[in-house]
């Protein structure tokens, strides 16, 4: 039998906007496709998928910049002990960085579109109901699920950019605009913000920033870039048991909650412990 001459790889070439996709087959519950766009989407949808981003970390470095500037005014209206003054400013922080490895892995396995599109809304809801709390308690809780939320975030928009945007100054670019992003949120927050307290309210700016997010969950609906479903139900449960490493972001996150809250407790207690 004589062998067909095959094309040679090397003279396949991939077109803008073309999925690569690739299956690997084992038994019946191992399948896993998994789809890797050269370049998703038209010029227009490439820049709304970073706008939809960059517009994320504002208005999650905006809702600490509103912390920040209303503390006094949610002290004295929640009637804040001042054993928990500053927990609502730092507790997403915290509970951020204890999830980031986490959701990171969870991204990994599910794609980063669903995992964070699922970390906006609950950023939306969080952030709305921050406007609704009667007590200083229910804020922190409140302010540490908002944090998991921004894990959620934060762990797969990196992964986002690279989908979206080609390797080179576009990508560079991007990512300039999600680090700059911060600082506009948080920034831009503490003017408004300060402008919303004095005239209607320290809760009306929580509002505003509920309602910004919503908007930013239904442009990023439409913006970002679909993948191929990585299987059944039963599948993707199996994969994120035997893929993420549960113990061990388990461990990583517990020692950095309790490095963290060890840094805070020495910081706020200097002059016991110099006594």
């Amino acid at each position: 039998m004589e062998a067909l001459p095959l094309e040679s790889t090397s003279s396949l070439s991939l077109k803008p906007g073309s999925d690569v996709q690739l299956v690997t087959v084992g038994d019946e519950f191992s399948q896993e496709v998994v789809t890797n766009s050269v370049v998703s989407g038209s010029l227009i949808r490439r820049v709304t998928a970073i706008t939809y981003l960059c517009g994320m970390n504002i208005t999650s470095s905006a809702s600490n910049g509103l912390i920040v500037i209303g503390l006094p005014r949610l002290t004295k209206d929640l009637e804040l002990p001042p054993s928990l003054a500053f927990w609502p400013s730092s507790v997403q922080g915290l509970t951020t960085a204890s999830t980031l490895l986490l959701t990171g892995a969870i991204a990994d396995v599910l794609g980063p579109r669903p995992v964070n599109l699922s970390g906006c809304i609950l950023n939306c809801i969080f952030i709305l109901t921050c406007g609704l709390v009667k007590n200083g308690e229910q804020l922190v809780v409140l302010r540490a699920l908002q944090g998991i939320a921004t894990a959620l975030h934060l762990s797969s928009s990196v992964a986002l950019v690279t989908q979206v945007q080609p390797q080179g100054r576009e990508r560079n670019v991007a990512f300039a605009c999600l680090g700059l992003s911060q600082l506009l949120g948080f920034s831009s927050s503490l003017v408004v913000g300060g402008i919303l307290i004095d005239t209607l309210g320290w809760r009306s700016g929580w509002y505003f920033c509920g309602g910004l997010t919503l908007l930013l969950f239904a442009i990023g609906w439409w913006a970002l870039p679909r993948a191929a479903r990585p299987g059944s139900l039963r599948i993707t449960i199996r994969n994120l048991k035997k893929k993420v490493d549960w113990v061990g972001a388990l461990l990583a996150s517990t020692s950095i909650s309790l490095l963290t809250y060890f840094l805070g407790f020495v910081d706020a207690h200097t002059s016991r412990l110099m006594y």
